[in-house]
């Protein structure tokens, strides 16, 4: 069944403008057809009452429980190509609840004001589409680019972890240092790894712990990926 995110005023369901050409145009709905939709994390299973105007009712809540226990922080240094795109679907369906673009020392890639608009606006689409196709409660925050020297304190979570290819080996310290019900960051440097400094730095100022991925050194979008499975 095709499912959306909406909100919901009263009984009935109100979809976003893209959401109902989708619905009318590319899914031809028709009247007594049923759909799901979620609005405030929660599920519904609703029915369309009629097409002109579109009127969606909910018939009955579906209790569900899609959505991690831990609130996951995802911190991705900036990459070329369309690694962040891929990046933003693997890490929505893998239960992310924040998606923090990262700037640091060797990220070659640079967005001004008006790419990094048309990005996010980007980047957002495809983690509503994550969402909707993982069957999601929720859709992850993309945040916008934040560098690596001066992390807002309100994106930094109970446990701060960072990826560090000099600490290759056994990945017990991943694994190890993420309690059950503490919210989790896990940064990923760019494909020219972080710095020394940068890694110093984020240990000392931020409280973030080193941690291995395993033996291998992996891509960046390979290493976000693995961290957050």
């Amino acid at each position: 069944m095709q499912r959306y995110f909406a909100n919901k005023v009263n009984k009935n369901i109100i979809l976003g403008d893209g959401d109902v050409h989708h619905l009318l145009h590319v899914m031809r709905a028709k009247r007594g057809d049923e759909i799901e939709a979620v609005a405030d994390n929660k599920l519904y299973a609703c029915i369309i009452d009629s097409l002109t105007p579109l009127v969606i009712k909910v018939n009955y809540e579906i209790p569900t429980d899609s959505e991690l226990n831990e609130d996951v922080t995802l911190f991705f240094a900036l990459a070329k190509g369309e690694k962040i795109d891929f990046v933003v679907q693997k890490a929505t369906e893998l239960g992310a609840n924040k998606i923090v673009l990262l700037k640091t020392e060797r990220c070659v890639v640079k967005f001004d004001d008006k790419t990094l608009k048309h990005k996010l606006e980007r980047f957002e689409k495809i983690a509503k589409e994550a969402s909707e196709q993982s069957h999601r409660l929720k859709i992850p925050e993309i945040m916008g680019v934040v560098d690596l020297k001066n992390i807002p304190s309100e994106l930094l979570s109970d446990i701060n972890l960072v990826a560090y290819e000099k600490e290759a080996g056994s990945t017990d310290s991943l694994f190890s240092n993420v309690n059950k019900g503490k919210s989790v960051s896990i940064m990923i440097g760019p494909e020219g790894g972080f710095s020394e400094e940068e890694v110093n730095s984020l240990t000392s100022k931020y409280n973030f712990r080193r941690v291995s991925l395993g033996k291998r050194i992996l891509r960046t979008e390979t290493a976000a990926v693995y961290a957050l499975s």
